[in-house]
C-alpha cells in the first residue's frame, strides 16, 4: 500500500496512525461498539474515525450533529478526547461510520454504513475506472462527505493511489503542482480547470449535482465521468463511460447495484430507486437506527429521472423540490432551468405566480410556460449563502432567504 499524503498533513503509514489511536482510545476507556466524533481536516489521521465532522462546522450544528449520532466522545484536532456520555454495551450492528447527508431537501441526516456496503462501491468504481497502484490523484473534496471519503480518500487508499489533498481555493494551483492522473470534483471546481488540463487527464468522477450547458460540452473532450449516488448509497449508484456527455444532467447506467425506475406519480414523474449492497445499514436518530429502505429492499431516492435507449438515466429534479402554485397547479422547476444553464432558480410554493431567481444578466430571451412574476437578478452573496458543500443550490434556502430579504 503507498501512503496516503496530503498537504495538511504529512506522509505517515495510515496503519501506524491507526494503531496509535486505538491504543490511546482504550486507555482513556473507549472501546468496541462506541461512537468517536472527529473533527480533523483532511489528512492520513482522517482514515480512524467513525463520525468525521467537517472543521468548519458551528459549534450548534456539531452538537446537533453529534447527537443524531449519539457519540461517545470527540476527538479534536489538538489531539484530545473529550467523553460526553457513559460507556455503553455494544449493540447488535455497529457501523464503520456515520456520514451525514448535504441537507438540501431540509437538515442534515446522519447515515450509517457498513464496511460491506463501503467496500462494494470501492471495488465496483474502481473495477470501471481501473487505475493501477501509485496513480496520482488530486484531490479537494471534504472527507466528511460521502463522494470525498469513500471516493477519493478510501478508494485510494485501499488501491494504493498516491492522494494529495487541497483546500478548494488552491485546487486549480494543485493540478499544476501535482500534476495528478485522476480527478474527483463537483462541478463548480471542475468548471475552473482550464481546458487543457481537463483533456490531459487519464481519467475521474465528476458528480455530487447536476452537469448541464457549457461545462457539460467542455467535459465532452475529457476521458471524465459522470458519477451519481447518495450518501445513502455509500455513494455510489451509477457512472458514465468516460468523455461520456451527450445529455444534460445525465446520470450514467448502473454500478455494482440495481437501478429502477418507479410507477409515474400524479404529475408524471418517475423516482430512481437503488437496491444491492452498496445501500446504508440505516439512518440514525439519537441512536435509533432506521431503515433507509422499504421492505421489498429499495432505495428510494427521491430524485426523479427518465431513461435512456441505453440503458442510463437522465436527471429531472428531486419529487420533493416540485412546488405548488395557489391554484393547485404543480411545477417541477428542473426541467424549466435547464436551458438557462444554472442562471436561474424558480421558487414559488405557495404563490399565484413562479418568481424566477437569476445568477448575473437576466437572459433576453428568457420565457416560462407557467405564470411568473419579473425575473429578479440576486447578487453572489445570495448565491454563496445557498450552495452546499457539494455545489448545489438548495432551494429550500432560497425561498428563505428571498423571503426575508
Amino acid at each position: 500500500m503507498e501512503v496516503v499524503t496530503s498537504d495538511v498533513g504529512s506522509g505517515v503509514d495510515p496503519r501506524v496512525l491507526a494503531e496509535g489511536l486505538v491504543s490511546r482510545l482504550r486507555t482513556q476507556g473507549f472501546g468496541p461498539g462506541e461512537t468517536l466524533a472527529v473533527t480533523l481536516p483532511n489528512g492520513p489521521e482522517l482514515g480512524m474515525t467513525f463520525v468525521p465532522l467537517h472543521p468548519r462546522l458551528t459549534p450548534s450544528e456539531v452538537d446537533e450533529r453529534m447527537r443524531l449520532a449519539s457519540v461517545s466522545g470527540a476527538l479534536a484536532a489538538d489531539g484530545s478526547v473529550i467523553r460526553r456520555r457513559p460507556s455503553q454495551e455494544p449493540t447488535a450492528i455497529s457501523p464503520t461510520i456515520i456520514l451525514f447527508t448535504s441537507g438540501t431537501a431540509g437538515g442534515a441526516r446522519a447515515i450509517a454504513l457498513g464496511e460491506v456496503g463501503l467496500l462494494a462501491v470501492v471495488d465496483s468504481h474502481h473495477a470501471a475506472l481501473g487505475y493501477p497502484p501509485g496513480t496520482r490523484i488530486l484531490g479537494c473534496l471534504p472527507w466528511t462527505h460521502a463522494f470525498g471519503f469513500t471516493l477519493e480518500f478510501l478508494m485510494g487508499l485501499l488501491k494504493g493511489a498516491r492522494l494529495h489533498s487541497v483546500p478548494p481555493d488552491a485546487f486549480v494551483d494543485g493540478i499544476t503542482r501535482h500534476r495528478p492522473e485522476l480527478l474527483f470534483g463537483v462541478p463548480r471546481l471542475v468548471s475552473a480547470v482550464p481546458d487543457a488540463v481537463l483533456s490531459s487527464l487519464a481519467g475521474g468522477i465528476v458528480g455530487g449535482a447536476p452537469i448541464r450547458g457549457s461545462l457539460r460540452v467542455r467535459l465532452e473532450r475529457t476521458r471524465l465521468r459522470v458519477g451519481y449516488g447518495q450518501t445513502e448509497c455509500s455513494p455510489g449508484a451509477t457512472l458514465g463511460r468516460p468523455g461520456e456527455w451527450e445529455h444534460d444532467d445525465f446520470l450514467g447506467r448502473p454500478v455494482g447495484c440495481e437501478i429502477a425506475l418507479g410507477s409515474p406519480d400524479e404529475e408524471g414523474g418517475r423516482e430512481l430507486r437503488v437496491r444491492g449492497s452498496n445501500v446504508a445499514l440505516g439512518s440514525l436518530e439519537g441512536g435509533i437506527l432506521k431503515p433507509v429502505v422499504g421492505p421489498d429492499g429499495w432505495l428510494a431516492t427521491g430524485d426523479l429521472a427518465l431513461p435512456t435507449a441505453d440503458g442510463g438515466f437522465v436527471f429531472q429534479g428531486r419529487s420533493d423540490e416540485r412546488f405548488k402554485l395557489n391554484n393547485g397547479r404543480m411545477v417541477n422547476p428542473v426541467p424549466l432551468e435547464l436551458p438557462y444553464e444554472d442562471r436561474v432558480l424558480l421558487i414559488g410554493a405557495g404563490q399565484s405566480m413562479v418568481q424566477p431567481l437569476v445568477r448575473g444578466d437576466i437572459p433576453l430571451d428568457f420565457s416560462l410556460p407557467v405564470p411568473h412574476r419579473a425575473p429578479r437578478r440576486m447578487p453572489e452573496s445570495f448565491w454563496a449563502a445557498c450552495t452546499t458543500a457539494s455545489g448545489k443550490v438548495s432551494r429550500r434556502r432560497a425561498e428563505q432567504l428571498f423571503a426575508s430579504s
